[in-house]
């Protein structure tokens, strides 16, 4: 395809603006054998070719062995990155039956891969699609605006940088880029589950929203990018105010409970919320009511002492002098 094609130009305007890519920068590409990874890796490709790009890319596919597809998926994309003459790296892996612990084991393989190349970055396929079902199923898990941010075009993730340049474009427009490529696809039948949240909300939710307004996608991007720079000032504060009222020693995070008191509600709930997270309570795994409850407990007259068991092993103990963090051993 022409790197002047509009699918193409869009993934080019991603990487320069929003990814923090550079000519010449080496990538792996994360690839699946479906839709959406199929159009990354044949624009890259297109854009390998261009005088101002000319990045360096490498083919990765994980293959979980949790279909009995997976095999064709794999020797799929190995034929594909050998039509483009592009490098292919393949890593096994085997999950539980869980979507979470497939999808570290899915990152810490492609991380092995991009060490093992020296890549600036891994690029994968999340697009405008993925980016409402993702903010939509924060929402109901009562996410905070940190969760509300989503998918960030950029971000580390053990120890790599993981771009994401498709969050303004959509399922459709991959499988029409293809298409037009006349390069087929593969098609993952468990995405047809609809015992799986994200499988339920793409099947049943999102056509009702996309009726109602058909760039629904692409507004979820814009706002998590919004809430991306709210986040941002909010993470600025929070470090303030951890700096003046919280003290850390050999991993015990203490907050005076009469300063603590003292402070307006929102920034008592902000303080809470950072203060976990630097203690080690991951991403989006702090739900807004719990942090409520704690800020509460610590404003409350009562002199009890109330316990909070967190996400990552970390508790939280409200006593009358003080708050305390503390992770289990």
């Amino acid at each position: 395809m022409p790197a002047s094609h509009p699918f193409v130009k869009a993934i080019s305007q991603a990487l320069r603006h929003r990814c923090e890519i550079a000519p010449g920068d080496r990538l792996v590409v994360a690839v699946s054998s479906g839709a959406d990874s199929t159009a990354l890796l044949l624009a890259l490709a297109a854009l390998t070719r261009r005088h101002e790009w000319q990045l360096d890319l490498h083919v990765a596919h994980v293959n979980h062995h949790l279909r009995d597809a997976a095999e064709r998926d794999a020797r799929f994309v190995e034929r594909l990155a050998g039509q483009l003459g592009l490098a292919f790296h393949k890593r096994d892996v085997h999950p539980p039956d869980d979507e979470a612990a497939a999808r570290r084991m899915r990152y810490n393989a492609l991380a092995q891969v991009a060490e093992q190349v020296d890549a600036d970055a891994i690029a994968t396929a999340h697009h405008a699609d993925d980016q409402l079902e993702t903010m939509l199923m924060r929402l109901i898990r009562g996410a905070s605006i940190a969760g509300m941010t989503g998918i960030r075009w950029r971000r580390e993730l053990n120890g790599q940088a993981v771009v994401r340049p498709m969050l303004r474009l959509t399922h459709a427009e991959a499988e029409a880029f293809c298409d037009e490529a006349a390069v087929a696809f593969r098609v993952d039948e468990t995405n047809a589950d609809r015992s799986k949240w994200r499988n339920r909300l793409r099947h049943d939710v999102l056509p009702v929203l996309a009726d109602l307004r058909t760039d629904a996608s692409l507004k979820a991007t814009e706002a998590a990018e919004s809430l991306a720079d709210a986040q941002r000032l909010v993470e600025r504060h929070a470090h303030k105010l951890i700096e003046q009222h919280v003290r850390f020693d050999r991993g015990v995070a203490h907050l005076p409970r009469d300063e603590a008191r003292q402070l307006d509600p929102a920034a008592l709930r902000l303080l809470v919320l950072h203060t976990s997270r630097r203690m080690g309570v991951g991403g989006d795994r702090l739900a807004a009511r719990t942090v409520e409850q704690i800020a509460a407990a610590i404003a409350e007259n009562s002199n009890e002492n109330r316990r909070f068991e967190l996400a990552d092993g970390v508790c939280v103990e409200v006593t009358a002098a003080g708050v305390m963090w503390a992770k289990a051993p």
